[in-house]
């Protein structure tokens, strides 16, 4: 008998490679958000899925695409019920940047929320899971790959709502902009591989070249959020899954995320999820299913 669960392995997305792999048995996720999309496949069982304050019953081969920043859950039909899902993960960089042609395919076009998907593609998800969890060689690119397919067939089979009409080719009107959205992807890059560490507005400056009032308006008018709040977001998301997912304390999970006063963290962290560290951490506890399949890395 195990002296701690064991659960499913989730693996995260790193800067250089932004796709998030997730395969888990559970009765209930918690409403969150994040600043990634995400590709939700539903592969066992019944679940009802919550997003933007609405609920819907979901089966079995059904699968959801969510925007960044749309909050989400799910949980179970009945007190008896558990299901299974897939997820992708990922940032937009893992098109490239802003300016390259498949990204602004990419995001400028309204995928729709419930996606039809043949069962060749699910498979192939389900498969890039297990070889994630395997740490194989060359799977970034397979998996990669597998995306771009399932992008692709939304393309083909139109699957999207509508066509920004501000997808349009680089001119020099447009090459300011661009200079802009270049600035921005190093920012978070920068803020992706560094978050553990102390980062300060001067360290974006130096990588960027701009000046502060330009950066902090370049930077909020693409992310939507201020730098300061961009962090504690990105540390509290990291958060959370060490909390659930490792067996390490409230105090060393504050550490290696970045907060070096307990106390912000548990102001900060109570500020996005609405409860406190320990709480947030009972509940998920308490919630997970217990796997035999691999320990939490």
């Amino acid at each position: 008998m195990p002296t701690s669960p064991q659960y499913e392995t989730m693996q995260k997305g790193s800067p250089d490679f932004p796709i998030g792999l997730f395969s888990q048995t559970i009765y209930y996720s918690f409403s969150h958000h994040h600043i990634e999309y995400e590709l939700f496949y539903l592969n066992e069982g019944e679940c009802v899925f919550g997003i933007e304050g609405v609920e819907y019953n979901l089966k079995a081969g059904n699968v959801i695409f969510i925007q960044p920043g749309i909050e989400h859950y799910a949980k179970q039909i009945n007190d008896s019920s558990i299901f299974h899902y897939y997820a992708f993960v990922f940032d937009g960089s893992v098109l490239g940047t802003e300016d390259e042609a498949c990204r602004k395919i990419f995001e400028h076009m309204k995928i729709k929320r419930f996606l039809d998907l043949p069962s060749d593609l699910l498979e192939k998800m389900k498969h890039m899971t297990e070889l994630q969890k395997d740490e194989a060689f060359g799977r970034q690119i397979q998996v990669k790959s597998v995306l771009l397919d399932i992008l692709s067939y939304i393309i083909e089979s139109k699957q999207y709502l509508e066509l920004d009409s501000r997808m349009a080719p680089i001119s020099q009107n447009t090459q300011k902009k661009t200079n802009s959205s270049h600035a921005v992807d190093a920012a978070i890059s920068f803020i992706k591989q560094h978050y553990r560490e102390n980062i300060c507005l001067e360290d974006l400056l130096s990588i960027t070249n701009y000046c502060k009032s330009h950066f902090i308006r370049v930077f909020k008018s693409a992310t939507g959020l201020k730098f300061t709040d961009y962090v504690n977001h990105y540390r509290i998301e990291k958060s959370c899954l060490d909390l659930i997912y490792t067996d390490k304390n409230i105090t060393e999970i504050a550490i290696e995320n970045g907060f070096n006063n307990i106390q912000y963290f548990s102001k900060t962290f109570k500020d996005y999820m609405k409860c406190t560290p320990m709480q947030y951490k009972k509940i998920g506890m308490s919630v997970i299913v217990p796997s035999t399949i691999a320990n939490v890395v």
